[in-house]
């Protein structure tokens, strides 16, 4: 039956490659370029997420005219799939799309014209039923329903926080990346930063409810969800830790953070399974609740 479902998917790539060399019949190199690198990404085969070469080609569009057809197409392919293997690489592609912007927005996060947010955003919401995707017979394709589910909140929720902060959260452990964070929040209003801590805390608590992994050797795909999962881990660590830093300094009412405090500490247990890709600020971060708490 697994041979079959291969066969399967092998059949379903070469119909919709047909269809590509027709659409594309008189369109220029680079839309056919970018079409053929989104299809390739996101094939229906269960064993194999998009392809880093394919990925990275995606990516490198994303600072040229040629990003509202990239995140256009990534977009439109969810939204007429039925197969969950597909929908969950376009999700794939679609994350590192995002994570691959660059440049601050200010304070309120107003979407910029060329924001990649801003042009999901304007794609709409997929149409994608669950209950409808084909899922073969394959336990690796019924593995994938509720990741598919999960990825497709999570990156609902990662959209609202680079709404809510003007950036993606994707800060990274560079010296002045952190001195340039610490200096807007800084500048923000206390209420403005409880917004975010909000937002960045709504991440941790979808982390928290994704769904387990039965198999011993878990489905690739749902791994590399993870390992893109695992890296928002660290950041909005850094992004919260900084705005506490900063509301520890000021002279709020303490009482005001014990909602979102609660909240984490329901969320510690599930999440320090992340904790050894950043176990230093790990330990800081966690460290810092505890004193927020105390007060």
């Amino acid at each position: 039956m697994g041979k079959f479902t291969t066969l399967s998917g092998k059949l379903k790539d070469r119909a919709s490659q047909m269809k590509l060399n027709v659409v594309h019949l008189c369109s220029s190199v680079n839309t056919k370029n970018i079409d053929e690198a989104i299809l390739k990404a996101t094939t229906h085969t269960s064993n194999k997420p998009p392809s880093d070469k394919y990925v990275k080609f995606l990516q490198s569009t994303m600072a040229t005219c040629y990003c509202p057809q990239t995140i256009s197409g990534i977009v439109q392919r969810l939204c007429v799939t039925t197969d969950v293997c597909v929908a969950s690489k376009c999700l794939i592609l679609i994350h590192n799309m995002i994570k691959s912007e660059k440049g601050y927005e200010g304070e309120d996060g107003h979407r910029g014209t060329n924001s990649h947010r801003n042009l999901i955003y304007n794609q709409g919401e997929s149409n994608l039923k669950l209950d409808d995707l084909n899922v073969g017979s394959s336990c690796f394709t019924i593995e994938l329903v509720p990741w598919v589910q999960w990825y497709k909140k999570y990156l609902n929720i990662y959209l609202c926080i680079a709404e809510v902060l003007g950036v993606t959260p994707n800060i990274k452990e560079k010296f002045e990346e952190k001195r340039l964070e610490t200096q807007r929040v800084s500048s923000y209003t206390t209420d403005c930063i409880f917004k975010q801590v909000d937002f960045l805390v709504n991440l941790f608590e979808q982390i928290n409810a994704r769904p387990e992994t039965l198999m011993e050797r878990p489905n690739i795909i749902v791994i590399r969800m993870i390992g893109l999962m695992e890296q928002d881990y660290v950041s909005v660590i850094r992004l919260i830790k900084i705005r506490f830093e900063e509301l520890d300094k000021r002279t709020a009412d303490p009482a005001e953070l014990i909602p979102v405090l609660v909240r984490l500490d329901t969320c510690r247990e599930s999440l320090s399974e992340f904790c050894w890709r950043c176990k230093p600020l790990d330990k800081e971060f966690w460290d810092l609740v505890l004193k927020l708490k105390a007060n």
